[in-house]
Formats: structure tokens, C-alpha cells, sequence
């Protein structure tokens, strides 16, 4: 390509972008173009690097840390930002790792997970020329300032109301069990765990209030066989659908249900290669919500200061179920079509809390 022909490519593609991006101010995403403190965020030349800062439980927990990631390198892909991936082993990293991705000049640090809200806090409250997003959290409400977890004018709460999903799972759950006992498998006590659990319980109820529901937590999203013991508990106690919420230490009580032959329900993404025992996944769009943030930051559109939803309404077309195995019949198939539609026009609202659950 000579030289002419490559700067009237590139101001082609920049006039391109600048209408893509004023597409989105239309669309009804933030329209006030910031980076970080105030500063525009701009494609112009500019080559962005994105930092993430994962939970533990490792970068291949075939869940939560590795389809956030995958969402980051989709962008490297597609958007042409540099990536770097800091690793936290143990809740001891979160703030380190945090305070490197910033000195290390990224523009736009996302944080993954819950249990890293305190710390984003406080390190884009010291940072406020870098721009942050924290899945799973939300900012702002009563209560902030003790729990440390305020609104900052630089940081996006990214929030899932996974209680949809959940919801879709516990009514497959409900319909395919034979013993009439089925249970969830929960990680930490936190909301993002307990958002799942409640959509859950409350579809059983919906469908069959006969049927009795076993919940028990690891306290932890890393030990398998933590999570395989209370799975293999609640099997004892007649649970033939297992339903877990806990991350890697999950894995623990999908082998616990295939070792059993009973159904399991995987969690965040499709975890059917866990064994054939898992008939479907309730599902959270953690890769193409990650990658919309990064393409919203790169076209200019990142509003810090507030939270973003990723839900079914706002996302109408994304699937919040794994596809079934043949363990799952057509009746269920449409109970739980019907279920979505009714989500969406809100005739359903699952639960968000379990003390919601009626």
C-alpha cells in the first residue's frame, strides 16, 4: 500500500468510528465521553491499554475469571488494545494487583468480581486520570461508606441480574426431577451468588411447591472438594438436580452429580464438558458485556460515576440458558421459552434475594 492510499484508508476508518461512536450516544449509552477524571477518550492514534484484574480461582476456572478474559482478548482482537491480565491468587492480591495495572499506565482497569468492589473503590478514588469497571458491583446506595463501595466519577458498576437465569435453570430443574428434591451449591454468601439461587428457588416454587430445596454454601470459589462434599450431602438427601454457584470450587459438585448419575446445572457459561450429567448452564454474558464495555471505552462513550446493567431487557437477544441435552424434553423446552417471554415483558421478576423468595 503506498503512502496516499494508507492515510486515505485511515481517514476513512476514523470517519467511520466517529459515526459509530455518535451512533452510540444515540443508542442510549452514556453520551459524555470521559476518561477518568474528565479527560476524552478518543481513538485518534491513540493505542489504549486495557488491564484486567481477576478474582482468584486462576485464569482457566472454565467460568468466571475465563469468559471475562475472553471478552479482553476478544477486544485485543477486534479493537486493537493492548491487554495485560494481573492474576490474584488470593484476596490479599486484589489491591496490589489493582494499584500495578494503574502504575503500568493502563487507561481502562477492570476489576472481576464481587469481592474486589473495596478495593477499585479506594484505587480509582487515588487514580483519577485511569478509568475503571468492576463486574459484579454495584456502587453507590445505602450503606457505601462502610462498606467502602461509593460512587467514584472514573468507576463503572457492571451488575447481572442473574436471577433471570436462574430462574429459566429452576424451572428445568423443577420439571425434570424424579425425587422431588433439588439443591444449589453456593460459593461465598454474597449477592452475586445469591441473585442466581433466588431466581432458582423461586421458579421451583412456581412450577411445584412440592418440591423441597436443599442450599448449602462453601464459603470459597476454589476447593472442588469442598463443593463436592455438600453435593454428594445433598444427593444422599435425595437432591437429583444439582445446581451449582461457586465458581471453580463448582466443579467439585458437577463431578459429584455425574459420579452420582444425577442431573446437574452448570453456572456463568456452558459447562456441559464437565461430564454428561450437566443438562444445561445458566448463563451470564460475561465475554460480550466485557467486550461492549472496552468497545464503549475506546469509542469514547465510557460514563464513570454510575452502574450498567446487562440483563435480558437490555440485551433481548442473548441466550441465559446453555443448549440442553436430550435428558431435557420439548415440554421443558417450552416451559422455559414461554418463562423467557414473560421475563422480558415483565408479566415474571424473579427474585434477587433469597428472603425475597415467596
Amino acid at each position: 500500500m503506498n503512502g496516499k492510499s494508507k492515510w486515505r484508508w485511515l481517514s476513512a476508518a476514523l470517519i467511520v468510528l466517529a459515526l459509530a461512536a455518535i451512533a452510540a450516544g444515540c443508542g442510549g449509552g452514556g453520551s459524555s465521553a470521559t476518561t477518568g477524571g474528565g479527560g476524552g477518550a478518543s481513538t485518534g492514534g491513540k493505542q489504549f491499554k486495557v488491564g484486567l484484574v481477576s478474582d482468584t480461582g486462576g485464569v482457566d476456572d472454565k467460568g468466571f475469571n475465563q469468559f471475562t478474559i475472553a471478552g479482553l482478548k476478544r477486544a485485543e482482537k477486534e479493537l486493537g488494545v493492548t491487554t495485560r491480565v494481573y492474576v490474584s491468587n488470593s484476596a490479599d492480591d486484589y489491591l496490589p494487583n489493582l494499584q500495578a495495572a494503574v502504575q503500568d499506565g493502563n487507561d481502562l482497569v477492570i476489576a472481576v468480581g464481587f469481592l474486589l468492589g473495596p478495593s477499585v473503590d479506594q484505587v480509582a478514588q487515588a487514580s483519577p486520570n485511569t478509568s475503571f469497571a468492576a463486574v459484579d458491583n454495584f456502587f453507590g446506595g445505602d450503606g457505601c461508606d462502610k462498606a467502602g463501595t461509593c460512587e467514584q466519577p472514573n468507576l463503572l458498576g457492571m451488575i447481572y441480574p442473574t436471577e433471570q437465569a436462574g430462574y429459566l435453570a429452576g424451572i428445568v430443574a423443577a420439571m425434570i426431577t424424579k425425587s422431588k428434591v433439588v439443591s444449589t451449591v453456593g460459593g461465598k454468601k454474597i449477592p452475586p451468588v445469591d441473585n442466581w439461587i433466588a431466581g432458582y428457588m423461586q421458579a421451583v416454587k412456581d412450577t411445584d411447591p412440592s418440591i423441597k430445596e436443599l442450599n448449602a454454601y462453601s464459603d470459597n470459589f476454589d476447593d472442588q472438594a469442598k463443593c463436592k462434599e455438600i453435593a454428594l450431602d445433598q444427593i444422599a438427601n435425595k437432591s437429583d438436580v444439582v445446581f451449582q454457584v461457586a465458581g471453580k470450587c463448582g466443579l467439585g459438585a458437577l463431578d459429584a452429580a455425574c459420579e452420582k448419575n444425577v442431573n446437574a446445572i452448570g453456572v456463568d457459561a456452558d459447562q456441559s464438558f464437565a461430564g454428561p450429567c450437566v443438562v444445561t448452564s445458566a448463563l451470564k454474558p460475561l465475554e460480550s458485556s466485557v467486550f461492549a464495555l472496552i468497545k464503549q471505552f475506546v469509542d469514547g462513550q465510557f460514563k464513570g460515576g454510575t452502574n450498567a446493567s446487562f440483563g435480558i431487557k437490555e440485551l433481548p437477544d442473548a441466550e441465559l440458558l446453555a443448549p440442553y441435552t436430550d435428558a431435557v424434553p420439548q415440554d421443558v423446552r417450552d416451559a422455559v421459552d414461554a418463562a423467557k417471554q414473560k421475563i422480558i415483558s415483565g408479566e415474571i421478576t424473579p427474585p434477587a434475594t433469597i428472603d425475597q423468595v415467596k
